[in-house]
C-alpha cells in the first residue's frame, strides 16, 4: 500500500511539531512553552500548528506511541526460541538507547511531573497495555489467556515507567544496567534475588 504524499507530509509535520515541543518542554518546562514557541521552532506558523493538533500538550501522543511501538517491534523481531528475559533485554536497550538519544528519557520526565501530560500518558494506557499484550500473547503461549499477557503488560510498563521516572539523571549505561536487573526481576520474580 502507497502512502500518499500528503498523508506523509502530515506524519513529518507532526514529528517536527512533537520534537520541538519536547526540546521546549526540556529546556522551559511545560507551563513556560506556548503553542507560538513550538511553531516557531518548527518553522510554521502558530494558524498552521491547529491544522496538526488542538492543543499543546498533544504533541507528546505520538512520541510516547512511538517509544511503546519501537519496544514491542523490537521485542516482536527477536527469535521465537530465545528465552523472554533476553528477548526483553535485547527489546528494552534497543528501545532505551533511542530514547535517550532522541531525548525521550528526559521528556519523560517532563510527562510525569506536568498533570496535563501525565493525564494524557494515563489516558493512552490502555492502548500502550494491548500494544505490548498483542507482543507477549506468542512468547507467553498464552493466546487463549488474555489476563496473563495483559497482566505482563501492565507490569512491564509499571516496570519501566519507574525505571525512567527514577533514573532519568543517571548516564545511558547506569540506566540499562539498572533495566537490565529490572527485567531479571521481572522474569524471575522479586522475591528471588536473581
Amino acid at each position: 500500500m502507497t502512502v500518499s504524499i500528503t498523508v506523509r507530509r502530515i506524519a513529518q509535520t507532526r514529528r517536527e511539531l512533537a520534537a520541538a515541543a519536547a526540546r521546549l518542554f526540556i529546556e522551559r518546562g511545560y507551563e513556560a512553552t506556548t503553542v507560538e514557541d513550538i511553531a516557531a521552532a518548527a518553522g510554521i506558523s502558530p494558524r498552521t500548528f491547529f491544522r496538526y493538533l488542538t492543543a499543546k500538550e498533544e504533541v507528546i501522543d505520538d512520541v510516547l506511541e512511538e517509544s511503546v511501538a519501537l519496544f514491542t517491534a523490537a521485542l516482536d523481531a527477536r527469535p521465537r526460541t530465545e528465552p523472554l528475559l533476553e528477548s526483553l533485554r535485547a527489546a528494552g536497550r534497543k528501545s532505551l538507547a533511542r530514547a535517550v538519544d532522541e531525548g525521550t528519557v528526559e521528556l519523560f520526565a517532563v510527562v510525569r511531573r506536568t498533570p496535563a501530560l501525565r493525564a494524557r500518558w494515563l489516558a493512552r494506557y490502555n492502548r500502550y497495555t494491548d500494544l505490548i499484550a498483542s507482543c507477549l500473547r506468542e512468547r507467553l503461549g498464552e493466546a487463549d489467556n488474555a489476563v496473563t499477557a495483559d497482566l505482563g503488560a501492565g507490569a512491564l510498563i509499571g516496570m519501566m515507567t519507574t525505571v525512567v521516572d527514577h533514573f532519568a539523571d543517571t548516564s545511558s549505561e547506569q540506566l540499562a544496567e539498572i533495566l537490565d536487573t529490572s527485567f531479571v526481576r521481572f522474569v524471575h520474580g522479586f522475591a528471588s534475588g536473581a
